[in-house]
């Protein structure tokens, strides 16, 4: 639980923090009289820096005179002590812009997103494609590759696309299965993998087996979303020193690789909280805990639902990453909701399989 501070500790916390933020050195108290108005002696200040280190805020590097924030130090900080948590309006109306120059597509979106966040906040930037809770069918075609070979096209309510190779035992002609696709769009548009599984099978066995690569088809593609991340600023990340060590970068090549960050991430999120923060070792993940951590989810609740998030040293621009990844979650939600909104008009979401 965090302690109550008075006015001056806190003053004197949150300038530490900023000028540590800014330099990536320990701060000592000459620098807060030279640099800030705090209006009371040296010897105040650092009588108020040995408090604030025995509470835990601060702690001491055994290379320097100054301190620099403890994880606890800046739980406190985001949670008391930033100001205006909203990007300029005119830094929000270039982000809104740039999103209307690219092709209305959710990987394009995502990619984009991944882009400017990297760009805006200065750290390792991750964007998940939005994706079904429960993966349902949007729509079924099939097409006759040559005799006895047939290509099974599924798109998912999400956007997913999965292109199967079908043989059968006897050539079937195209006109078949388009009759074939227009029956199973009827009965099975909107299924999940569940449903489709759960009919009884029928009659015709080519028939049978489409159903059964259907289910399959849902199945592969909620797994593939569920590891698919964007992500930009890498260079950024390790051109920081905290990662200027070999082992950190490789650490965070390994978080990156297979949707790893995402299976540290999930188990500690709440998907129906607002912007989340998880500071070094406030992650319960351990390859997390020289990270912070800044992630929000986006979408449509109930619906489609995707992640977006900065991450860097412990020592990031907290007020800045929390201010982009809220403006930018709710930016792809709203476009969601309008292409959303589309669907009876027959509008469908192409991604690249």
């Amino acid at each position: 639980m965090l302690q109550e501070l008075n006015e001056r500790q806190q003053t004197i916390l949150k300038y530490i923090i900023q000028e540590y933020i800014r330099t990536g050195r320990a701060v000592g108290s000459k620098t807060l009289i030279d640099r800030y108005r705090i209006g009371v002696s040296p010897a105040t200040v650092r009588n108020e820096m040995g408090e604030l280190e025995e509470r835990a805020y601060l702690q001491h590097p055994h290379t320097s005179a100054g301190r620099v924030p403890t994880d606890r130090g800046y739980r406190y900080y985001v949670e008391h002590l930033l100001d205006d948590l909203r990007l300029p309006p005119a830094e929000e109306l270039r982000i809104r812009h740039q999103f209307g120059q690219v092709e209305s597509q959710i990987e394009t979106w995502a990619k984009l997103a991944a882009s400017i966040m990297a760009d805006v906040s200065g750290n390792l930037a991750l964007v998940t494609p939005p994706r079904s809770t429960v993966e349902r069918l949007r729509h079924v075609e099939m097409i006759s590759l040559r005799d006895q070979v047939v290509l099974l096209i599924v798109v998912t309510q999400s956007g997913g696309v999965q292109e199967l190779i079908l043989t059968t035992d006897a050539t079937i002609e195209q006109e078949d299965l388009s009759t074939l696709s227009r029956k199973l769009n009827a009965e099975l548009n909107n299924k999940s993998a569940r449903a489709i599984a759960a009919v009884q099978s029928v009659e015709d066995d080519f028939e049978s087996t489409v159903r059964t690569r259907l289910a399959e088809a849902l199945n592969l593609t909620k797994r593939q979303g569920q590891s698919q991340v964007f992500s930009e600023g890498l260079d950024r990340a390790l051109q920081q020193p905290e990662f200027s060590q070999s082992l950190f970068a490789l650490r965070l090549l390994e978080l990156l690789r297979g949707g790893a960050i995402l299976a540290a991430l999930s188990p500690q999120m709440d998907f129906e909280d607002d912007v989340q923060v998880f500071i070094g070792t406030e992650n319960w993940s351990e390859e997390l805990h020289q990270f912070g951590v800044v992630v929000s989810t986006y979408g449509i609740p109930t619906t489609l639902t995707g992640l977006v998030g900065v991450l860097g040293p412990t020592r990031m621009a907290y007020g800045r990453s929390i201010s982009t990844v809220r403006y930018v979650a709710q930016l792809l939600s709203d476009l969601l909701e309008t292409v959303y909104a589309t669907e009876q008009d027959d509008v469908y979401w192409q991604q690249p399989s």
